[in-house]
């Protein structure tokens, strides 16, 4: 059984985690506007699977491999942060794209498609540099 101190510190910090929103909230909120609910309900899936990635790692250790190594951690923490850079340059593209077509009178759909709204949410929580900061 854990200290009582140590499990209320958890406690806190976890919830603290889930209230904050991040690239995983503002992620599934994208999608669902764009979407709608097969998309947002793809991509709450997808970050939900991507989670699992944390909890994995945490499990078998590989966590404690990343807290010992700042470069690697460092690494990680960039690699998702330039993702996400990736995905947002991309739907400021999208969105200036389906503006000039709204202007010319052309319609367009900014959504994605269920499969690619959950590969992404994986994408986004797994890389996640403030979950990954929690399991750590």
């Amino acid at each position: 059984m854990p200290d009582p101190s140590q499990l209320a510190l958890f406690v806190v910090a976890a919830f603290l985690l889930a209230i904050t929103p991040g690239p995983g909230i503002f992620y599934v909120a994208a999608r669902t506007l764009a979407g709608g609910r097969a998309e947002g309900m793809a991509s709450t899936s997808g970050t939900g699977l991507g989670g699992i990635v944390h909890v994995l790692a945490g499990s078998l250790g590989v966590s404690a491999i990343v807290l010992a190594s700042a470069k690697l951690f460092t690494a990680l923490t960039l690699i998702g942060a330039a993702y996400l850079v990736w995905m947002g340059a991309r739907t400021f593209l999208s969105a200036r794209r389906e503006t000039a077509a709204a202007l010319a009178g052309e319609t367009m759909t900014a959504a994605v498609g269920p499969r690619r709204a959950f590969r992404e949410g994986i994408l986004v929580e797994a890389t996640n540099p403030k979950t990954a900061a929690f399991f750590l």
